[in-house]
């Protein structure tokens, strides 16, 4: 039988990554989807809501959403 300690136990592990050089659809739509919370986080701010929205239609845009087909 496992018993489980509870003491926090930490593992390193080394992960080989090589980074893309281009960025994809959904790399955009993850910048969208960032910028739109930080939208609504900072809608107090209207200089720092105008550029996250600025970003969110700038990443809206990038990702040519009307040249992509939805599945129903």
């Amino acid at each position: 039988m496992t018993t489980f300690s509870p003491t926090y136990k930490s593992y390193v592990y080394d992960i080989e990554y090589e980074p893309k050089d281009y960025i994809g659809a959904l790399d955009w739509f993850n910048i969208a989807r960032c910028a739109r919370e930080r939208m609504t986080e900072y809608c107090q701010d209207i200089h720092r809501w105008r550029g996250e929205r600025r970003t969110f239609y700038s990443s809206l845009q990038a990702m040519n959403i009307d040249t992509k087909q939805l599945l129903d």
